[in-house]
């Protein structure tokens, strides 16, 4: 990047343009105000973290992509003060729902995405599990709570240091970190508003390209991962509302954060607009248009803040400041990088031994058929767990029926009314899902 200010500037720049509405002080996410922070404090650190953009970016447009699905572990560290804090296990359930939807195009919202981005719609190919082994081998949950006597904490960036990241570790409160190589810690706390307002979540992008220059190393390992705000996670969280904000209450708070974890930026590339032209600052992907910064919670279908960008923005972007309701899609080179950061960078999580192995009973008892199929696809659940849902999504991810209170064993769906081409049937059956493919002709 090309902005290097002095840091009483910065906070004044940042202090004025994170908040997304002047009436509701609060900020979506606090990447921008770390990679500012760290301009100032740790140049060699942002130059690496520039570096291994340039290079992801470049990698993105010349790798072919794989087909391959990897599942990351996941570790929730719910640090709580109270009992609205303490988020129930269904809400940390339901987050990761968000993420394996949201990160392989499955949310049911996909079909709100523009036409004119539907040809760089992308599915991440990334799944989400909680773990299942902790790393002494013992099994687990994958959910760690810890009561701590903190009411919250906060972000100073006036120090070398992201005082956030005390959320982490037991000695400062938080929760020490599981094995970072081989998880994906997310932190659940109250982060407490300061100078920057209610802040909603936080991750790093990774380390670890090759030569990057000495001191690039900083956060170390132990910090590795995301931090999200109480009241964001999941979409039945009771707690949704304390925050005042009614726009991220759908769990997208921790799919924007993973996304910054395994290397993106947001699509306005992180500049700063008030002193100088953030049309001329951008992510670097072709895909993303170019835009003058943030949508800040507007849900404006209309901008267009870059006018000679002939595409308006794309505020549907996970990685934008949308709301919740507003968010539904990664692009093709968004994609790219996220598997690149996940397959270079975060190798050890791909191999991780914190999953058993699970078999889907479903496998086994259930049965799709004919396929290709053109008038009727016919789905038998042998045994005594009946199927109670059935989805169909086109090849975009765009869910195109949705059959549910079923609760029959023996399901016949009328095929007639789709367009003959590939689609995805997911169904249900007791608590378990499956995902077959379907040729219509």
């Amino acid at each position: 990047m090309r902005i290097p200010l002095l840091m009483g500037l910065a906070v004044m720049t940042l202090s004025v343009t994170t908040s997304a509405q002047q009436d509701q002080n609060y900020t979506p996410c606090a990447h921008d105000h770390w990679l500012h922070h760290i301009r100032q404090h740790k140049p060699e650190k942002a130059a690496a973290i520039d570096e291994f953009y340039r290079y992801a970016v470049q990698k993105s447009q010349t790798s072919q992509r794989d087909d391959e699905v990897y599942t990351v572990p996941v570790v929730f560290h719910v640090v709580y003060n109270n009992a609205e804090q303490n988020l129930h296990d269904s809400v940390i359930h339901s987050q990761i729902e968000v993420l394996n939807e949201d990160y392989r195009r499955m949310n049911a919202d996909a079909d709100l995405t523009r036409d004119i981005f539907l040809p760089v719609a992308g599915d991440v190919g990334i799944e989400f599990q909680l773990a299942e082994v902790d790393p002494s081998g013992n099994p687990t949950d994958g959910i760690v709570r810890v009561e701590t006597n903190r009411a919250g904490f906060s972000l100073d960036l006036f120090g070398a240091e992201n005082t956030l990241d005390e959320v982490k570790f037991a000695a400062t409160g938080g929760s020490d970190a599981w094995d970072t190589e081989h998880y994906l810690n997310i932190w659940v706390c109250n982060i407490e508003g300061g100078l920057f307002g209610q802040i909603f979540g936080l991750a790093y992008p990774p380390d670890g390209v090759p030569n990057w220059p000495d001191g690039a190393a900083e956060p170390s390992p132990d910090v590795s991962g995301v931090i999200v705000h109480f009241t964001t996670v999941g979409r039945n969280n009771p707690s949704a509302d304390l925050d005042g904000v009614p726009y991220n209450n759908l769990g997208r708070t921790c799919t924007h954060e993973v996304g910054h974890y395994f290397g993106l930026r947001h699509t306005w590339g992180d500049a700063l607009p008030l002193f100088g032209d953030g049309c001329a600052e951008d992510d670097g992907l072709d895909d993303t248009p170019n835009c003058f910064g943030p949508d800040n919670q507007a849900c404006n279908y209309s901008a267009n803040t870059c006018p000679e960008d002939p595409l308006p923005d794309m505020i549907e972007n996970y990685m934008d400041y949308s709301r919740d309701n507003c968010m539904n899609i990664f692009t093709q080179q968004q994609v790219e990088i996220m598997r690149l950061a996940l397959t270079e960078f975060r190798p050890g999580l791909i191999a991780s031994p914190a999953l058993s192995v699970r078999e889907n009973p479903l496998d086994h008892t259930l049965k799709m058929y004919p396929n290709p199929a053109k008038e009727w696809l016919v789905i038998e659940q042998i045994g005594d767990i009946p199927v109670q849902r059935v989805e169909v999504y086109d090849a975009l991810g765009r869910l195109i029926n949705d059959h549910d209170r079923i609760n029959l064993t023996r399901v016949e769906l009328p095929l007639g009314a789709l367009a003959p081409g590939n689609y995805l049937v997911r169904i249900h059956a007791g608590e378990h899902f499956t995902t077959r493919s379907l040729m219509k002709y």
